[in-house]
């Protein structure tokens, strides 16, 4: 693959992305107003070293009052302009699901650095490209994925060895949409439609998969068997995955509420996280020697340690994890097209025919 080969020649780099890095702030433009801007709107201005300089909408009233909120100078109703403004480097891409991967893909040519939403990219090939193109314009590419970023995940990591040989892993994200009593009564946000690569896989039992996957790596075998409505889209899901010494489910769902967290059973012991995989708020341990919880998270929100993460990350001129985070993140893509595909959903106008 060339980004393999662009991963295993360009990894030894570091360097900064300015000479005069020590200091600098990002300066970022956002694109979306939605509910997930403002949350990380919020922590950004918490966190050294970045700044909000402009923020890009279809209706400018919307991206005014966005802007207005969180003092942010520029507002644009035109993507190229912002893209144009020389006093940005960072691009927050925070649109539909469908559009994440050309806009992503519309920055880096830009040469800006770019902060891309969750989901990645609908397809593997979509995700290597711009993990390829990142590389070769030497620029950070980062999938606004909260779990890999949070003290409680890393916590979890850690404590993996203390429970022995791991037998059974479960984990559970149910949600009830606040668009699905729309979506029953005839309407299609973007989120149930096939077009806009929604659906419960991609936008919530992502999640799931992302904890599994940080922990355990790719699986040998998955299959995701999906609850579909008539327009082909998966309201919630049963996601199979299959390991050497064990089976993992990961269940998620936007059409009724549940219980959240995971299970990591092992021969001595347990991991239960309290909550859902996206926030890992609280954690316990259980082993022979008894019981523990833990929380590393200070009571800060999971956006809040995402942006302190990137924005280290950045400090640092740190090219070399930015690029470890995209082969993680090509590798669950792959995956999750891989999982849509079991269950026979297909995003029309983005999949191959």
């Amino acid at each position: 693959m060339i980004w393999g080969l662009l991963l295993s020649a360009q990894a030894e780099g570091s360097g900064l992305l300015h000479p005069d890095r020590k200091g600098h702030i990002m300066k970022i433009g956002t694109i979306g107003t939605g509910g997930i801007v403002e949350w990380m709107m919020a922590e950004a201005l918490r966190t050294d070293g970045m700044e909000w300089g402009a923020v890009c909408s279809r209706r400018e009233a919307t991206g005014r009052a966005l802007a207005d909120r969180f003092g942010v100078p520029r507002v644009y109703t035109d993507l190229d302009a912002m893209l144009a403004d020389g006093e940005l480097d960072f691009i927050y891409v925070a649109s539909p699901n469908s559009l994440h991967y050309a806009q992503a893909r519309r920055a880096l040519l830009a040469g800006k650095n770019v902060i891309c939403e969750k989901p990645f990219a609908p397809t593997r090939a979509q995700a290597e490209e711009l993990a390829a193109l990142a590389q070769e314009k030497r620029l950070f590419l980062f999938e606004g994925i909260t779990t890999m970023f949070l003290p409680n995940f890393a916590l979890i990591r850690e404590k993996l060895a203390e429970i022995g040989r791991v037998r059974q892993v479960s984990c559970t994200y149910c949600q009830y949409s606040s668009k699905y009593d729309a979506f029953c009564a005839g309407e299609t946000p973007n989120v149930f439609n096939p077009a806009f690569a929604g659906g419960a896989l991609m936008d919530i039992n992502l999640y799931n998969l992302y904890f599994v996957y940080g922990l355990f790596g790719s699986p040998q075998k998955l299959a995701y068997h999906a609850h579909r409505h008539p327009n082909g889209i998966d309201t919630s899901g049963v996601l199979v995955m299959e390991y050497p010494d064990f089976v993992c489910q990961c269940t998620g769902a936007k059409d009724c509420q549940g219980e959240n967290g995971a299970a990591i059973l092992g021969e001595k012991g347990r991991i239960l996280l309290h909550g859902s995989a996206n926030m890992c708020p609280r954690v316990t341990v259980v082993t022979q020697d008894g019981g523990q919880a833990f929380d590393l998270q200070n009571g800060e929100t999971a956006w809040y340690h995402e942006m302190q993460g990137i924005a280290k990350l950045v400090a640092a001129g740190d090219y070399r994890a930015c690029w470890k985070r995209l082969e993680d993140t090509v590798a669950v893509v792959g995956l999750l097209e891989q999982a849509r595909r079991s269950a026979g959903i297909v995003f029309p106008g983005i999949d191959a025919v």
